[in-house]
This record gives structure tokens, sequence and C-alpha cells, in this order.
């Protein structure tokens, strides 16, 4: 992260409550905001222990976790929904014009792509199986929506791994909301075969081995166009390491810590610093598939209009 970045998180931070002026453990002195910035980021870019971060910034390591919770509870209260907010129904024709642009422009009038990411934690000390994935490890489920950019519109942390990103979407605002946000599904997001065809939700086709080529070019199309929500939750990784195992004990925390890391990622998109980029992963979502659903005539008469166009 450069340091022009890290100035502007500083000036965002700086007229939050309990930022300002602070004594620690030990009575030493304040430390600057610009240092208990760099400490958090430090470890959340890092898999060091808190105890190597507090040496390499010669504080205690209480200090640090103070800072780390005060820091995440300022940006979670005050910063968050400044920089993870839905475009105004005025900005959807430029955000569908750019997603035109990326692969088939044939498939139009899509604003930005949903998917869920599994955050690795810690086994939890309460209901410990209810966060055992299918992959075998304890997780905190993300589930992001970004723009062509990478940047997020929306994000719900906090649901259980074992949980399937349906039910997550289905619990989420963006469920309640997703038609009205998408203009009356005029416009649509894109999601994969977990989550239920919607008017504004398009999935692709469940291949039961007698899809038609247009329905097989409509899957590699929307698939192409997907992958930025795959792209972001790899760039949100690369960046934010930390992401890759929280080992923290409060559920709360690490929810915190997880929006935090969004945030952030945001700013650096903003502040065109991409520097992570190279070497980039894509999540591997495969296996999640939703049941069998009935679907909604409008969005199934909207997939095949799309479909015959390709």
């Amino acid at each position: 992260m450069s340091s022009d970045t890290v100035d502007i998180i500083c000036s965002y931070l700086a007229s939050c409550p309990g930022l300002t002026s602070r004594s620690y453990p030990g009575g030493r002195e304040e430390i600057p905001l610009h240092k208990r910035v760099l400490m958090l980021l430090r470890y959340m870019a890092s898999h060091e222990t808190l105890l190597e971060i507090s040496d390499r910034f010669n504080v205690t390591e209480s200090s640090l976790i103070l800072i780390r919770r005060e820091i995440n509870n300022a940006v979670f209260n005050s910063v968050f929904r400044r920089f993870i907010k839905w475009p105004s129904i005025s900005d959807l024709p430029g955000l569908a014009n750019r997603f035109k642009n990326l692969g088939d422009n044939r498939f139009t009038n899509v604003i930005g792509a949903v998917d869920g990411s599994h955050i690795p934690i810690q086994r939890p000390l309460d209901k410990a199986n209810c966060y055992y994935n299918r992959k075998q490890f304890y997780s905190i489920i993300l589930q992001g929506v970004c723009d062509d950019s990478l940047k997020f519109m929306d994000i719900n942390v906090g649901w259980p791994g074992r949980v399937h990103d349906s039910k997550v979407l289905k619990n989420s605002s963006l469920w309640d909301t997703g038609f009205i946000r998408c203009d009356g599904g005029r416009y649509h997001l894109l999601g994969d075969a977990a989550y239920p065809l919607k008017e504004w939700l398009l999935t692709p086709y469940r291949d039961n081995g007698h899809l038609t080529r247009k329905q097989r070019r409509f899957n590699e199309v929307h698939s192409a166009k997907r992958q930025v929500i795959e792209r972001a939750f790899g760039y949100l990784k690369n960046r934010f390491r930390r992401l890759e195992f929280i080992n923290m004990i409060s559920i709360d925390e690490i929810c915190k810590t997880i929006v935090c890391a969004c945030v952030f990622h945001n700013i650096c998109i903003l502040q065109n610093d991409l520097d992570v980029l190279d070497g980039i992963f894509f999540e591997d979502n495969d296996g999640n598939i939703a049941p069998l659903q009935i679907l909604e005539s409008d969005a199934q008469a909207k997939r095949v209009q799309i479909t015959n166009g390709l």
C-alpha cells in the first residue's frame, strides 16, 4: 500500500471519536494516529504474531490489541458506509456500459457480480460445528458484490461457514432490495449456480448434459463476466494476508476485521493503488450448487432473451 493511500486512510480516521487522543496501558505516551494505522495495516497484511508486530513498533501487545479493536470499530461505525455503498440509479447506465465491454458485448445491463468467500478462522469456542464448512475448515462467510473495477458495492459478513451461499443471500438486505437496486429488474447482477435465478440476479443454466449451443455460450459469457468477483476476493486476500487465517476468539472482532479489509480494499482501488494485482489468484467456489428450484417466469424469459442474442 502506498504512503499516499495510508495518508488518505488516516485523514478519514482522524475525525472518528476515540482515535484522535488516547493513552495506552503501562503509562506509555500517546501513539500518533499514523503509527497506529501502520500497525494495523502490518497486522492485516501479514501472518506475523502480535508479539512480532508489537516488537517491530516498540509497543506492548496489549496496546496493539487495543489499537486493532479501536480502528476496526471506527471503520465499522464511521467509515464503512462511505466507501462500500450501492451506486445511484443514475450511475447504473455507465456501470452497465463498462461491464458490457468485459467479454461479449451482447450480454448487456450487467452492473455487478455476487459470490461468497470463506475466511478461515480458528475453531470457535461456541457452536464450532456450525463454522466447519464443506471444504473441512472453520470459516466465516463474506458475501460480496463488486463492480467492473473490483470495488465492493455491498458486503454481508458473519454467517458461519457451514451455511449455503443461497441462504446467506436470502438473509441479507440484498435479497429484499435487489429488484429495486437494479432499477426494477432492468439491470442485473451475475451469480453462480449456488444462487436462485431472479430477474435481478442471472445464474447459469444447470448443465444436465443436454444444453443447447446457445445455452452453453450463455454460460461461457456469464462465467467470463462473473470472474470480476473472484478477482476481487483474490485481490482482497492477496493484499490482506490475515484473511487467509484469522486467529481471533471473538466472532464480532473477526467480522469487523473483514469489514475493515474490504473498506481499505475499496480505498486502494479509488486511489489506483493496485500493486498487488500481479500474481493474483482466483477464488475456487465450485461445488456449491443450489438445489432444484422453481424458476420465476420473468427471470427465465430475461435469461432466454439474452441467450438468443448471443
